[in-house]
């Protein structure tokens, strides 16, 4: 019953912007979203994005308070989360971690011009409609450096069929599939994207955005 008042409330909040941050902030405020600062999966896209870029830039998307990325210090060059709740802003940035900054924005109408090796898309596709998360995967490559990728994360693939039906028909190139599972919790994955279109052959170059960030 519950599932099915909020579905009717989610769609009428998300159509307005104010309403859509308002009703994120008061399930921070509320402490909803607490359980998942303490949950270890967050070395796995950090591991995964290193494989192609050491020490990469990184862009997180709905990126909540950030806690349980685990932000050591030289590990990455720079850090940039984006989300559109200011007290999960706010509590990202009283961590206080070295080389990182914070944005409150809406995912869906984000740009920037700084260009990023690793943009991280973390169990946050399937709170927008599914032709918003195409067309926000399809404005990423924009914001990607020429080894840059895209790293999308499923929390159960069963459970959102739809988006993963998305992710492989937005017209980007799926490079990888990595099965991803935390104890008992259901079959997840990380889907990597180039920025390059789906049958091309090479990742499209872009200029890379200065950094304030030491080298």
């Amino acid at each position: 019953m519950a599932r099915l008042i909020r579905v009717p409330v989610r769609v009428l909040i998300r159509a307005n912007p104010r309403m859509n941050a308002a009703w994120w902030n008061t399930q921070y405020a509320l402490g909803f979203w607490r359980y998942l600062d303490g949950m270890s999966d967050g070395s796995m896209p950090l591991s995964l994005v290193e494989t192609w870029a050491p020490r990469p830039t990184i862009l997180d998307l709905g990126c909540g308070t950030s806690a349980n990325l685990p932000l050591a210090r030289g590990r990455y060059r720079h850090y940039h989360g984006v989300d559109l709740s200011s007290r999960a802003i706010e509590a990202a940035r009283a961590l206080a971690r070295p080389d990182t900054s914070f944005e409150v924005a809406d995912i869906r109408t984000f740009d920037t011009a700084r260009r990023y090796d690793a943009i991280l898309l973390r169990e946050v596709i399937y709170y927008l409609t599914e032709p918003e998360s195409t067309q926000l995967l399809r404005r990423l490559p924009a914001m990607l450096t020429p080894r840059g990728r895209i790293v999308v994360q499923i929390y159960d693939v069963a459970r959102a069929e739809e988006f993963v039906r998305v992710i492989r028909s937005c017209g980007l190139s799926v490079i990888d599939e990595v099965p991803a599972r935390l104890g008992d919790s259901p079959q997840g994955a990380f889907f990597v994207l180039t920025g390059e279109a789906a049958g091309d052959h090479g990742i499209r170059p872009g200029p890379a955005a200065p950094t304030t960030a030491a080298p």
